[in-house]
Parts: C-alpha cells; sequence; structure tokens
C-alpha cells in the first residue's frame, strides 16, 4: 500500500496537464478588394495581450482573409513583446463558413528563452469581432 502511495506522490505532477491562456483585444487597419464572388483584404493588426501566467504587452500582425463565396481563409504572421522586452512569433489560421466569429489554430514558431515551453505548440483559439476591425481573441492550450 505505501508503494502505491508512493508511485501516486511521484508521477500525479505529470498527471496534470498545464495550460495556458492567452487573450488579446486589438483593432484592424484593412484594404479590401472584390472581384465578383471573391474578396481579398490585407490587414494589419495591433493589440494587447495578457496571458495565463501574468504577462502583458502589445504586439501586431499582417495577414489576409480570402472570402470566396462562403468559404472564408484567414492568415496572420504576428510578434508579441511583453513588458520585459521578451518577444514570440505565431501564425493564425482558420478555414470557416463566415468572419464574424470562429475558431482556428495559433502556431508558436519563434520565441524567446522565457517562452521556450510555447514553441512548435499549436492552440486553439476563439475570436468574435466587433465595428468590423475590431476584435477579441481568447485562446487555450496544453503545453505538457
Amino acid at each position: 500500500m505505501r508503494i502505491f502511495f508512493l508511485f501516486l506522490f511521484l508521477y500525479t505532477p505529470i498527471l496534470i496537464a498545464e495550460e495556458y491562456n492567452l487573450k488579446m483585444l486589438g483593432e484592424n487597419n484593412i484594404r479590401e478588394l472584390m472581384v465578383e464572388n471573391e474578396k481579398l483584404v490585407l490587414a494589419e493588426t495591433e493589440f494587447k495581450w495578457t496571458d495565463s501566467n501574468a504577462n502583458f504587452g502589445k504586439g501586431f500582425c499582417l495577414g489576409s482573409i480570402n472570402s470566396f463565396l462562403e468559404s472564408v481563409e484567414l492568415s496572420f504572421l504576428c510578434e508579441f513583446l511583453d513588458y520585459e522586452g521578451e518577444k514570440f512569433w505565431t501564425k493564425i489560421y482558420r478555414k470557416s463558413s463566415e468572419l464574424s466569429t470562429g475558431i482556428g489554430i495559433q502556431k508558436y514558431i519563434k520565441t524567446s528563452e522565457k517562452y521556450k515551453k510555447l514553441l512548435n505548440k499549436e492552440c486553439k483559439y476563439a475570436v468574435s469581432w466587433f465595428d468590423k476591425t475590431s476584435f477579441l481573441m481568447e485562446q487555450k492550450c496544453n503545453i505538457n
């Protein structure tokens, strides 16, 4: 019985998944071009962010939103800067049937030492748009 409790005590941390959460609130500057049923939007985004480790900062993204009939494809590259000058970079992408809300993937493609546990992680996010150019994005990620 003692061996069981010792085993349980030693391996419980392995069984508990560490979750990383990130929230972004920002604005887009956009340029649009529409030809028949296809629309291309180029966007430059500036945002403020906070995470579940009490980090916060600012960032920007450059990307495109391509819509054709009922299909929307979104692809952005983003740079995050925290209050200590540390950085990480992500790629955000999703395919959906509408732009105003959606669920997609954010992949951490480069990090400074502080954020190295996020490198190459793919995390799910949900986004809501309002006023056509403003957004709120929330991401949850298991990093074990």
